[in-house]
């Protein structure tokens, strides 16, 4: 179809409520308004700029934080029977800039987008450990507390008189009969002194738990032990921080060899660990994907200057793609965001299958355009494996130095095991020693 009259529909919904603007060339729908919408990859989620002019009063009170809005946009031939476009983008109403009034006409800028607000604070675990309490002198032994030792001597000299008293009643005793009642009194004795220090030994273990030990609740970041998977721990950060996420397939599903502590924001942990696992992170319907780009994508579109494109790739490279990296400016559709695949040819070089990296679709009173750059299927196929080899081997060498360390840290224990096994036979051996002397 041929690209003639452009188009732009605001919707704005709130409590079962709709209204909607149109902007396109004919009277007395030719109402002014400018929009950006970028697309980019990451976890800052993509701002859109809205501004509409020549509002009533009641049109300008429309629009309020947390309601929604939609945007579509496109082209209709030439007698309006046709048209090519359709949803831009979509969200919640962030902020708003005060009515401006030039005479009667009222104009406002909206910022939006399909993100709901993320905290930005460090994730914290609570840990609960026992510490042991300093006990102050005058707590330990208080005054007219009988000890053990003390009971023990009681309980002895008591038995003394006993027997003193059993050997007044029985003066024609024989030598047996005193021996034997000695050993009544002995083992009386044995008895008594087992018992009464079991009962002090539980007591005073009671009484360390219970007073000499207490709770001690700290709270720490958030950390994951060794051999933890990466996917693993972007679904728990995702969890845990109330992030809505979605489908989540890493190129490189690493083990973290060391283990991995959350020190930072959620969403930068989670782009860290993607990162490390050669995966881009993309916002698309108010939820976070992280998987290569491309997945589920299929070239249908073919954009040539007969289709929508207005200018000519020039070189953007950042370095990554071996000087392959253009910028280019078309027609706005509704196919052009990340990761879309399309056929680029502007007459003059054929650039094949192509991968929509990032842009921005802009919409003013004269102009319908979306600015975006690509990079060549196959050269960001190459990118991507070398991308992925330099992480796979990022990954060996962390697996290498911590095997390395628990091996040393082995080794270490093994020697401190052997020079106390030591110290024990030489004092082992010195007894025996002093023994037979």
């Amino acid at each position: 179809m041929n690209f003639v009259h452009r188009y732009l529909r605001v919707y704005v919904k709130w409590s079962g409520h709709q209204k909607h603007f149109l902007s396109w060339d004919k009277a007395p729908n030719n109402r002014s308004i400018e929009m950006t919408s970028p697309f980019t990859t990451g976890v800052n989620p993509d701002m859109n700029s809205l501004t509409l002019y020549n509002l009533t009063k009641d049109e300008f009170n429309y629009f309020q934080k947390g309601r929604q809005v939609a945007i579509t946009a496109g082209f209709y031939n030439s007698d309006a029977s046709a048209k090519n476009g359709g949803l831009i983008t979509t969200g919640t109403i962030k902020s708003m800039t005060p009515m401006s009034l030039d005479g009667v006409d009222r104009s406002i800028q909206i910022n939006f987008n399909h993100f709901p607000d993320i905290s930005e604070d460090v994730i914290k675990v609570k840990k609960v450990t026992k510490v042991r309490v300093a006990v102050k002198a005058s707590a330990r032994k208080k005054a007219g507390t009988v000890s053990v030792s003390d009971l023990i001597s009681a309980y002895s000299k008591a038995k003394t008189v006993e027997y003193k008293k059993w050997l007044a009643a029985h003066p024609k005793a024989t030598s047996h009969e005193r021996g034997r009642k000695q050993k009544e009194f002995t083992k009386a004795r044995k008895k008594y002194n087992s018992t009464i220090r079991k009962k002090h030994s539980k007591k005073t273990k009671t009484k360390k738990a219970q007073a000499h030990y207490a709770k001690q609740v700290h709270y720490a970041n958030l950390s994951y032990k060794k051999g933890t998977k990466a996917s693993t721990i972007i679904k728990d950060i995702a969890k845990r921080a109330h992030i809505p996420l979605g489908a989540v397939k890493l190129n490189y599903d690493h083990k973290y060899a060391n283990g991995f502590t959350v020190s930072g924001k959620p969403l930068s942990a989670i782009k860290k660990v993607a990162d490390g696992a050669n995966t881009d992170i993309v916002i698309e319907g108010s939820k976070l994907y992280i998987r290569e780009i491309t997945t589920g994508q299929k070239a249908t579109l073919k954009l040539n200057p007969e289709t929508g494109l207005i200018s000519h790739p020039t070189p953007s490279d950042d370095g990554a793609y071996d000087g392959q990296k253009f910028e280019a400016q078309a027609l706005m559709r509704k196919e052009v965001r990340v990761g879309a695949l399309v056929y680029i040819d502007d007459g003059v070089k054929n650039y094949g299958k192509c991968v929509i990296l990032s842009g921005q679709r802009e919409y003013t009173t004269s102009t319908s355009t979306v600015t975006f750059q690509f990079v060549p299927y196959n050269a960001y196929k190459k990118a991507n494996a070398a991308s992925l080899k330099k992480a796979k081997a990022n990954a060996a060498k962390d697996k290498a130095k911590a095997k390395l360390k628990e091996k040393n840290d082995r080794a270490k224990d093994k020697v401190k095991k052997d020079a106390t096994r030591k110290k024990r036979r030489k004092r082992k051996t010195k007894k025996k020693g002093d023994g037979k002397k």
